[in-house]
């Protein structure tokens, strides 16, 4: 199995623990993606790109169950707004497509944000930059190389 290079390389480089999981069909939704694995889709993580009033990335990661609440994230990141960013703005920013984003990785280093709810679980599921192969990771990991915040960003 491959996960895209750049995600394999650096987690490898890092030392960090993951397994890749090769799935039948497509992920592109959590459940999707929970129904494949056979887990419960609170395993299942969505890596979200947003952007502030001045393009600035955020990178939003919550479980598969929830959904961002906006004016949650712009608080937590000291912006007045956010909004879903492009697809194109996104894989201009991350090198990856929607649909198969990793939560780490990423071209540039981007302000991240963990749902608090990533944090219960011990491995999460999630993209690892190509179709049909999640990559399996503890999400304290996730935190510790993004330097992420960890705050209740959902609805």
């Amino acid at each position: 199995m491959v996960i895209s290079s750049s995600v394999e390389e650096y987690l490898n480089s890092l030392g960090v623990h993951y397994k890749a999981l090769s799935v039948d069909g497509p992920t592109v939704t959590a459940q999707d993606a929970a129904t494949q694995l056979h887990v419960p889709i609170q395993t299942i993580i969505k890596t979200i790109v947003f952007v502030d009033q001045n393009s600035s990335p955020v990178l939003a990661i919550l479980t598969g169950d929830k959904r961002v609440d906006k004016r949650k994230l712009s608080s937590i990141i000291g912006v007045p707004k956010v909004k879903i960013a492009s697809p194109e703005v996104t894989k201009n920013l991350t090198g990856f497509e929607v649909g198969v984003m990793p939560p780490v990785g990423h071209n540039n280093r981007m302000t991240t944000v963990i749902d608090r709810n990533v944090m219960d679980v011990e491995r999460v599921y999630g993209g690892c930059g190509v179709p049909k192969i999640l990559v399996e990771i503890d999400p304290r990991d996730i935190a510790r190389l993004m330097d992420a915040k960890i705050a209740d960003i959902c609805e």
